[in-house]
């Protein structure tokens, strides 16, 4: 069964560069760029993993972490911001709005599968070829 990944970010460059790779590493990936409709999705992919940008248009991805914490449906499911936002304050901000890991762009695709497969507790490896 495939791992199931669900990719906020409100840049669709961004959101389709993503969705490329994680699609190429064998994962069913949905993406949204509204934080507002996170939650709803969320609930009803019930993805294995949320990637999050931080910075986006009210709510912020601090603001949809901590919706997504405090859900029943949504509380164990982890969470991967990235954001262009990488002073310690920022990333201790993540930690404490609920994130389980943090991420500063640009993102490396090597990098984005490493944190991805610890997360999972998972292995990728596989001779798919990432963009460079």
């Amino acid at each position: 069964m495939k791992r199931r990944i669900l990719i906020v970010d409100d840049d669709l460059e961004t959101l389709k560069m993503i969705e490329l790779i994680l699609q190429r590493k064998g994962f069913e990936v949905y993406s949204e760029q509204d934080g507002a409709r996170v939650l709803a999705c969320a609930r009803d992919k019930q993805p294995d993993l949320i990637v999050l940008d931080v910075m986006m248009p009210d709510p912020d991805g601090f603001k949809v972490a901590r919706s997504l914490r405090s859900t029943p449906e949504t509380q164990h499911i982890p969470i991967l911001f990235f954001t262009a936002k990488g002073a310690v304050a920022d990333k201790l901000a993540g930690f404490q709005a609920g994130g389980d890991d943090y991420l500063t762009k640009p993102i490396h695709p090597a990098e984005l599968i490493a944190r991805i497969e610890q997360l999972l507790n998972c292995d990728l490896n596989s001779e798919d070829t990432l963009p460079p």
